[in-house]
């Protein structure tokens, strides 16, 4: 009977022993940089659907500075984008889509965001995204990844036939329509948009 009791009274000293180091948590909170924040979208030319990508350069964040996870930090943010700085790394182009799409939106040419929604946990979900622009608002489901170190990126879809821009579509179509031409000989602008929002947030730890 005293060897079972010696491992007993020794497991009991090392639980002791090792408790108060068990009990202490790391705590992190995650901070939001403005500038770590970005759209980018891809539109889509030619009856092969050939990608073309572009950014926006001015854009205005706000909502919550800090929380526990880049999810929560995400759950308030919203964004105010200047559409007229529109960046695709082509001036000529940047002038054609600013003045012939984006020109054409009413009351101005800004776009608003603001997350409406989030399903999911730490790592992936849906986070639901309160788009307006031309007027119109819709709400569009992004499927969100998330990385402890405090990134988190969302990808969704639009039609922008659905946020009334018909008119601004065709006035593009029209402005590049021999430079949209395929191999086919068809010219083809896609009115649908891929758009990804990522967010890269401080990590602190404690």
């Amino acid at each position: 009977m005293t060897i079972p009791l010696r491992l007993a009274t020794l497991a009991l000293t090392l639980g002791l022993a090792l408790a108060p180091g068990l009990a202490v948590a790391e705590k992190c909170t995650y901070s939001v940089d403005p500038n770590g924040i970005g759209v980018v979208w891809t539109a889509f030319k030619f009856t092969e659907k050939t990608a073309v990508n572009g950014k926006f350069n001015t854009r205005v964040v706000s909502g919550p500075t800090t929380a526990s996870s880049p999810v929560e930090l995400a759950k308030g943010l919203a964004m105010e984008i200047d559409a007229t700085s529109v960046e695709t790394d082509n001036p000529a182009r940047n002038a054609t889509i600013s003045e012939f799409f984006f020109g054409k939106f009413k009351p101005n040419a800004k776009i608003q965001a603001a997350v409406a929604g989030v399903k999911g946990d730490d790592r992936q979900g849906t986070i639901d995204i309160k788009i307006t622009m031309n007027g119109v608002a819709r709400v569009v489901p992004f499927a969100y990844t998330a990385a402890p170190e405090g990134e988190v990126v969302a990808k969704g879809s639009i039609d922008v036939l659905d946020f009334a821009l018909k008119d601004a579509h065709d006035s593009l179509h029209q402005a590049c329509d021999e430079k949209h031409k395929g191999a086919d000989g068809v010219s083809k602008t896609w009115t649908e948009v891929d758009l990804t929002v990522s967010g890269k947030f401080a990590k602190s730890c404690s």
